[in-house]
């Protein structure tokens, strides 16, 4: 009997990583003008329609004192074929905005400011986010100082 691959994640316990690789880092956009339009996309990276996107990122202190952007975060549907912000949301727990049914806050992850290299940094370094990303196609992140933060990001069904 033929072995069978499978090239997709199906139903996952632990968060895959959007790269394919452990450890690997996302490439952020520097604008978000490859985002605009109606059209089927192949920016950002695949989801494989998990429920949960998980977002950690750090500064790389590359440039000095310069403090990192903040990184926005961004979704895709392909049955609306549209790009959209990711809502500000923590394990499905809405910012208030949405309760008041008006435009939520975006998802934007900026940060601390640190002057030491990221093999150095203490776990309160970075900043990590859980977000409830069901029936979304497509993640991209967009940050106009790419070379100031790093940014790691994976999926998970649980």
């Amino acid at each position: 009997m033929p072995s069978q691959v499978h090239t997709s994640w199906g139903r996952t316990r632990c968060p895959k990583n959007l790269t394919g690789t452990q450890g690997g880092a996302i490439t952020p956009l520097a604008t978000t003008t490859p985002l605009l339009g109606i059209t089927a996309t192949s920016e950002g990276y695949a989801t494989e329609n998990q429920r949960y996107l998980h977002v950690l990122v750090e500064e790389t202190n590359a440039g000095g004192d310069t403090n990192a952007t903040a990184t926005t975060i961004y979704g895709y549907c392909h049955a609306f074929l549209r790009w959209f912000e990711i809502e500000a949301d923590t394990m499905g727990q809405p910012v208030a905005e949405a309760a008041a049914n008006t435009a939520p806050t975006p998802a934007s992850i900026d940060p601390p400011n640190i002057a030491t290299a990221p093999a150095l940094h203490l776990p309160s370094s970075r900043e990590y986010r859980v977000y409830h990303i069901v029936g979304v196609d497509r993640v991209a992140f967009v940050n106009a100082n790419a070379a100031r933060v790093n940014i790691f990001a994976a999926c998970s069904t649980f």
